[in-house]
């Protein structure tokens, strides 16, 4: 090989060495820019229509980053030299959903498998070598926010009060009888507050509670008084309460929370072993289910202990005691009203473990699928775990044979939830002991009757169109509202001509309605319950085996 300088001759022109390393490298990269492409976009605002400047946009390939740019001042962002493969965008910027938006965290996902929600926004691309560049057009949900004062009977600000917000009504429980999505924050020392962080549309729950060094309020007829949790605009009983509707992008100001004073009343009670005798140091924690902060005691050497000073309503009281083995745990409801509770009983008992069976149809001579896990869900006012924080589920995973058993229960209301069937198949029924077993608080003793969660194949199919769908969601109820849970209620999105098709539904009768895309409250943040949505609703008739057409209109909440 020549060095620099040396020249060669072909065909009557003449090159040096370096020229046509130049004009190899040249070629070289034309190829490969060729074997690449670029992907560009935009991304706006999904209320305002505005840009977003400082977008973090990464494209993500087998679950790794392979490519990362930043929106510009008018919201744009380039990516060159992007290789051919599939690829599925992700978009983060302070004060706005990510997309995709996961709104449970993994734990809940690999626990309660398909029955997690999920935005929409995941959808893979393509990069072809050599086509046409790839345009991404993308628009991005502002989170709401919410912000007012919180004062006291005399309309004095009060600082360093506790703001409790629970999302509206979960898809597992309704409010009060629920943990579901919070938020926490606290007032300024004028008395302010401001929540930027609503990123979750739908209904919020307000509530303030006063700290504890505001003064209490002046006794009334020899009534001792102080400040309850207080819900918006400044009642004490949840069901009351003024719910916040936060849409995307909302910006709501002036909810003020006008504290309330109360009645409170003593709570005296004792802890006894299982042979009567009283149970020293064991932690008894009063709580409402309502965010309002728990109260814990620990009992004195005869077992007893107190609450010296608790508003009216119903609080659960729970007790948890630890021997060296097996934690017990015990709690109850009380109604407090007009007078002192006394003589309460509280019986911790050790945990037992319930037996269950996964039954499934298999056709002759077919591979039987995976058997689902089944998941004991309690709520706030039902039972507990006494070594694990409330809201953690319990978990029955079955061997080849369908059966499984779940440990660690203790007695009390629980909701059973049933893992997402496999393909082909629906969920048929929750049983115990041969009864159904749908509600949200089904009592679960020692002792109890087998747990049996049946599946079948087939069911059928309900397609249609949906007018102005704009990529929204179609919802199927079933007539009978207490299968309006999990499992039960089915959903699928339109596609782009805004069709729709469920496949392997239940055999029965269903409300089929359609939230629009587009709509200021996305499909998740309706309640099921809904009888505005349900008068909207079409009637559909499903059999085994048979298509069943429901064209629906969209409605926007």
């Amino acid at each position: 090989m020549g060095a620099c300088g040396v020249h060669y001759r072909w065909h009557h022109v003449s090159y040096d060495n370096c020229v046509l390393r130049e004009i190899l490298i040249a070629s070289m990269l034309a190829a490969a820019a060729f074997a690449a492409q670029t992907v560009d976009g935009h991304v706006v605002n999904s209320v305002t229509g505005i840009d977003v400047p400082g977008v973090a946009v990464n494209l993500v390939q087998a679950g790794q980053v392979a490519y990362s740019a930043t929106t510009d001042s008018q919201g744009h962002f380039r990516i060159e030299g992007v290789r051919a493969g599939t690829y599925i965008a992700n978009y983060t910027a302070r004060g706005f959903w990510p997309i995709p938006n996961f709104l449970v965290d993994e734990d809940f996902e690999r626990e309660c498998g398909r029955c997690f929600l999920v935005e929409r926004g995941d959808q893979p691309f393509q990069v072809t070598a050599g086509g046409d560049p790839v345009r991404l057009e993308v628009k991005m949900p502002p989170i709401g926010k919410i912000s007012g004062r919180v004062l006291d009977y005399a309309g004095k600000p009060v600082p360093n009060a506790s703001l409790q917000l629970h999302w509206g009504e979960s898809w597992l429980c309704k409010m009060p009888s629920c943990i579901g999505i919070s938020r926490q924050t606290k007032t300024n020392e004028k008395g302010e507050y401001s929540v930027t962080d609503l990123d979750v549309p739908g209904t919020w729950l307000l509530s303030a509670i006063a700290p504890s060094s505001w003064k209490p309020p002046e006794s009334r007829d020899d009534q001792r008084l102080d400040w309850a949790q207080t819900f918006y605009p400044g009642v004490t009983d949840p069901q009351l309460a003024l719910r916040v509707m936060v849409r995307i992008g909302g910006d709501i100001s002036n909810l003020d929370i006008k504290l309330a004073a109360v009645p409170v009343q003593r709570i005296r009670g004792v802890v006894l072993d299982v042979s009567g005798h009283p149970v020293p140091r064991a932690t008894v924690t009063l709580g409402n289910g309502i965010g309002s902060p728990a109260l814990i005691r620990n009992t004195g050497g005869d077992g007893t202990f107190a609450f010296e000073a608790v508003a009216e309503g119903e609080w659960r009281i729970s007790t948890n005691v630890d021997q060296g083995g097996p934690k017990l745990w015990a709690a109850q409801w009380v109604q407090l009203k007009a007078h002192d509770l006394e003589n309460v009983e509280l019986r911790p008992v050790a945990p037992f473990r319930v037996q269950g069976k996964i039954v499934m149809e298999v056709p002759e001579g077919v591979l039987a699928p995976k058997p689902p896990s089944v998941i004991l869900a309690f709520n706030a006012g039902a039972a507990g775990l006494a070594d694990k924080p409330a809201g953690t589920f319990l978990t029955g995973v079955p061997n080849a044979k369908g059966d499984f058993q779940i440990h660690n229960v203790y007695p009390g209301p629980y909701q059973i939830l049933a893992g997402p069937p496999p393909p082909q198949y629906y969920l048929d029924s929750i049983q115990i002991g041969g009864h159904d077993a749908l509600e949200s608080g089904v009592d679960i003793l020692a002792g109890a009757q087998p747990l049996t969660v049946a599946y079948k194949l087939g069911g059928g199919t309900v397609r249609g169109t949906v007018e102005k769908c704009a990529a929204g969601t179609v919802r199927l109820l079933p007539h009978d509202k207490a299968m309006w849970r999990p499992g039960f209620v089915l959903f699928a999105p339109c596609d782009s001509n805004d069709r729709y098709a469920i496949t392997a539904v239940r055999p029965g009768e269903y409300y089929a309605l359609a939230i629009a895309g587009d709509s200021p409250t996305p499909w998740y943040a309706t309640t099921w319950d809904d009888d505005g949505l349900v008068n909207n609703a079409s009637t559909v008739t499903v059999r085994a085996g048979e298509n069943s057409s429901a064209d629906l209109r969209a409605i926007k909440q």
